[in-house]
C-alpha cells in the first residue's frame, strides 16, 4: 500500500484482519527535501542520515541497514 504520508507498507492479507503491517519505505510526502545531515553516531562508521522537508517532518535513517528509525 502507498500511503499519503509517503510510506509504502506491505501487509499480509488475512480474512480476519489480523495481518501485521511491514513498512517497506518511509519518505517525505510533500514538496522538496531541504535539509540533509549525515552523522557518525559512534565514530566507527555507524551512520545516521537525517532529512527534513516541506512536509514539516524530520526523518532519521540507519544508512547501513537502509531502514527508517524515527520521525518527528
Amino acid at each position: 500500500m502507498g500511503l499519503k504520508n509517503g510510506s509504502i507498507v506491505e501487509m499480509e492479507y488475512k480474512a480476519d484482519g489480523s495481518g501485521k503491517p511491514n513498512v517497506v519505505m518511509t519518505s517525505h510526502c510533500d514538496g522538496e527535501v531541504w535539509g540533509l545531515d549525515v552523522v557518525d553516531i559512534t565514530g566507527n562508521g555507524d551512520l545516521r542520515m537525517i532529512t527534513s522537508g516541506d512536509d514539516n517532518r524530520i526523518l532519521a535513517y540507519n544508512v547501513k541497514e537502509h531502514k527508517s528509525l524515527a520521525e518527528g
